[in-house]
């Protein structure tokens, strides 16, 4: 890791200067082995081939797109390009020619075919292992209305990764984020992970910033102006209602992140001159300060298991990644490279207890990295492509999702490695909610 420059405050930090001056699962025996293999290490991509769904051709497009893309991001697959498939598509319908696919170079092979008649929407959707023949591995039918579709393909992602790895994927999941909608004004947004569905939560003709997502994904925690001060807010994921007050006290009442079980918050205030870090319950009533500190104590984030915190302070001068226990003991600094480390994010599912975090270089450049808690070992996740901050895993920890200067959101396995275009509109501070098909 390259040197960091010295300080110069992010948006919360900013503040905080300013102010303190339709299918059922597949059973356990219809899955075949796990052929993926998620412990080991090193590992080649395997090799998948996603044509086109036969039918109705623009649903069809839009049920492979989404297929392909999520597919591409999870970090087990090669997604192999359509214009090397040898295979007579109409021919085939949903079945396989073996032969035709083994000599593109692929594995595995997802096929469906989609029916629309009227609004409806009907999907058939096989998966094929061409070490094990002609017959389908896994197959799955859906039916709904025709805005349905781009769920039902995430849906059945979901199945294919947990088809070879054993575990979930993350496409059935929504991420949220501020966008600016008027002069002065932000509004809180979310969208399908991959950029779809988008939807308005926030419309107060105020500055609504730093979403958070609730554990059940049915609130989101933000920060507003709407009355001059910086409070928080809860509102339904789905937005169409009044937010509810969930802290007005003098000063920040900012960066709300919500405890694994979903009984507390914790949250910055400075209601007594200096911001700190507080435990509130989700009434909005103070359950113990944390932190005690003549400096500044902001951005706290949990750790999946609920037993610790981490955050940023500048107690040393510049801005680093601290963890403490979530009784605020054990206060103790975590990143020791660079002067300026901020928006740390636990990873929810990592092996290894894993941060991921914001840095800036001697370039000025913003960039997002991970370290390992135990070993210290980091892991930069961009470099040379634009300003790229507030890093927010995704449910499983294999990705992650950031604001980048490219334009909007994007993407990027928890290595680096794969890194894609998700959401194209101006995006602030995303947070990625959980999963939303449930099992």
């Amino acid at each position: 890791m390259r040197r960091l420059l010295p300080f110069v405050p992010a948006l919360a930090l900013a503040c905080a200067l300013a102010l303190a001056v339709g299918t059922h699962a597949p059973r356990a025996d219809e899955r075949g082995p796990v052929v993926i293999d998620i412990t080991g290490g090193r590992r080649d991509l395997y090799k998948i081939a996603v044509p086109q769904l036969v039918g109705d051709s623009s649903t069809g497009k839009t049920v492979s797109d989404v297929v392909s893309f999520d597919l591409g991001i999870s970090g087990w697959f090669k997604v192999l390009d359509p214009r090397s498939f040898l295979a007579n598509l109409q021919a085939e319908g949903v079945s396989i020619a073996v032969g035709d696919w083994r000599n593109v170079g692929a594995e595995g092979v997802s096929k469906g075919r989609a029916t629309v008649v009227g609004d409806e929407v009907a999907l058939e959707l096989k998966l094929y292992e061409l070490a094990k023949g002609d017959k389908p591995v896994l197959e799955r039918s859906y039916k709904g209305g025709k805005t349905q579709a781009r769920s039902f393909a995430h849906q059945w992602s979901d199945e294919v990764v947990r088809y070879y790895t054993g575990e979930g994927g993350f496409f059935s999941s929504r991420i949220a984020f501020a966008a600016t909608t008027a002069p002065g004004h932000k509004d809180i947004f979310t969208v399908d992970y991959d950029g779809g569905n988008l939807a308005r939560v926030t419309n107060n003709g105020s500055q609504n910033i730093l979403p958070a997502w609730s554990p059940s994904g049915g609130q989101i925690a933000f920060t507003s102006f709407l009355r001059g001060n910086p409070d928080l807010y809860v509102i339904p994921s789905s937005g169409g209602t009044r937010a509810k007050k969930l802290s007005d006290r003098p000063g920040l009442n900012m960066g709300g992140a919500w405890s694994p079980d979903g009984s507390k918050l914790a949250v910055t205030l400075s209601q007594d001159g200096n911001p700190e870090i507080y435990l509130l319950a989700t009434d909005g009533t103070i359950i113990k300060r944390l932190t005690d500190n003549v400096s500044i104590d902001t951005s706290p984030a949990w750790s999946p298991d609920g037993g610790q915190l981490a955050f940023v302070s500048n107690r040393y001068g510049s801005p680093q990644v601290w963890t403490m226990s979530s009784t605020g003991a054990g206060q103790q600094r975590l990143t020791r490279v660079g002067n300026y480390n901020q928006e740390p994010q636990w990873c929810p599912k990592c092996a290894q207890p894993t941060v991921a975090f914001t840095a800036r270089d001697e370039k000025a450049n913003f960039d997002c990295f991970t370290m390992n808690v135990q070993t210290g070992q980091l892991t930069r996740l961009t470099e040379g492509q634009g300003q790229n901050q507030h890093p927010t895993w995704a449910p499983n920890g294999r990705a992650l999702a950031m604001a980048s200067s490219r334009g909007g959101i994007w993407l990027t396995t928890a290595d680096g490695k794969i890194q894609k275009q998700a959401y194209k509109g101006t995006a602030d501070a995303p947070a990625w909610g959980p999963s939303l098909l449930k099992r």
